[in-house]
This record gives structure tokens, C-alpha cells and sequence, in this order.
């Protein structure tokens, strides 16, 4: 089942710019792209990108991304099978999800949407994430108790490469956090006032 991206585009309507529709979007080519060099059914990964975080303001969001899912594909004649391959890839694609993904479509997704948390767009996602919920962009180690932006690259971004789950997107998110750590630390540089000559 095919579904185009402007039907799900109201469903993400009013979002901040970290989960908003563009954010669905750059996951979906990701999750294509990803899908084409393991070989992964396109369909599936595709519309599990379309709906991963329809339901994002909820506590328990992938379950609840997933819920939706579910109904709105039926709704539209989905078979089961294809409803339910969907379903699980939105429920396994959370970074602190403790469901294990089963399926090479589930891998993907949780793979396409960790890379857009890695690189220069995870870079200004991380930052606009702050400046959403009012957090502080820097933070010394000592002071990683108080969320900031540096909180959040040192202990979770910094690690994702090591929990992708295929080959492509463990290689793709090495070349991402490269970049992105390079930029840190260049930002590190100039919070302290140490990048230009004295």
C-alpha cells in the first residue's frame, strides 16, 4: 500500500520543529534509502516513516503512534499483515524503547530516525529542542544534573551509533556524529572564548 506523504502532512500540524512533518519527511527518504541497500519491503518502511510520531505528544508515543496506525490503515483497506508489520516497526523505533525490533523494516525505521538526530541537522534539532522547552544550550560536565542541549549530545546522542541495527545505518551514523562532534567541539570553543588568537 502506497501512501502519499501529503495525506499524513494534517496529522502534524502545530508540531515543534524537532517532530514536525519535515522531520517525518527527511526520516522517510532516510528510511528508503536505508531500505534499498538491505532490502527491505519499501512499502512498509515507508508508511511506518509516515506515521512513527503521528501520536509524538503522548508519554508512551510509539505505542500510541502505533495505535493510530493501526486504525488509520484499516481505514483505508490495509490488509492485516501490512497494518501489523507497520504497526511493529513504530512500536520498536523509540531509543528507549525496551521492545526489541523483529523485523529488517523495524530495524530501518529505528535506524532512518536515529540518523536524523545525528549531523548538523541533529545539530540544530538538539538546539531547537532547547529552545523549546526553555533549556539551557551548554552545560560543564560537572553540571550535566541540569538538562541542556550538551546534556543531551553527551549522554544520548554521542551513543547511537552503537545501538543502529543495520550495517548501512551504523556507517552512515559514524559519518554523521563525526561531523556533529566537530561542530561541539568547535561550540565548546567558543563558549569559553578559546577559538580565536589572543
Amino acid at each position: 500500500m502506497e501512501i502519499d506523504p501529503q495525506e499524513v502532512r494534517p496529522l502534524y500540524a502545530d508540531r515543534d520543529p524537532v517532530h514536525d512533518f519535515a522531520h517525518v519527511v527527511r526520516v522517510m527518504r532516510l528510511a528508503e534509502r536505508i531500505a534499498r541497500r538491505e532490502g527491505a519491503d519499501l512499502a512498509v518502511v515507508r508508511a511506518a516513516a509516515l506515521l512513527h510520531d503521528v501520536r509524538r505528544e503522548e508519554e508512551e508515543h510509539a505505542a500510541a503512534s502505533a495505535a493510530f496506525a493501526r486504525r488509520w490503515l484499516a481505514e483505508r483497506g490495509a490488509s492485516p499483515e501490512f497494518i501489523e508489520a507497520v504497526a511493529h516497526a513504530i512500536e520498536a523505533h523509540r531509543f528507549r524503547e525496551p521492545r526489541a525490533a523483529r523485523t529488517l523494516e523495524a530495524r530501518v525505521l529505528f535506524d532512518a530516525d536515529k540518523l536524523d538526530a545525528l549531523g548538523i541537522i541533529g545539530l540544530a534539532r538538539l538546539f531547537a529542542y532547547s529552545g523549546v522547552h526553555q533549556r539551557p544550550l551548554w552545560a560543564e560536565e560537572g553540571e550535566w544534573e541540569e538538562d541542556s542541549a550538551a546534556r543531551e549530545f553527551f549522554r544520548k546522542i554521542r551513543l547511537l551509533p552503537a545501538r543502529m541495527q543495520t550495517e548501512t545505518g551504523r556507517r552512515w551514523a559514524d559519518a554523521r556524529l563525526a561531523r556533529m562532534q566537530q561542530a561541539i567541539e568547535w561550540l565548546e570553543k567558543e563558549i569559553r572564548g578559546e577559538d580565536v588568537d589572543r
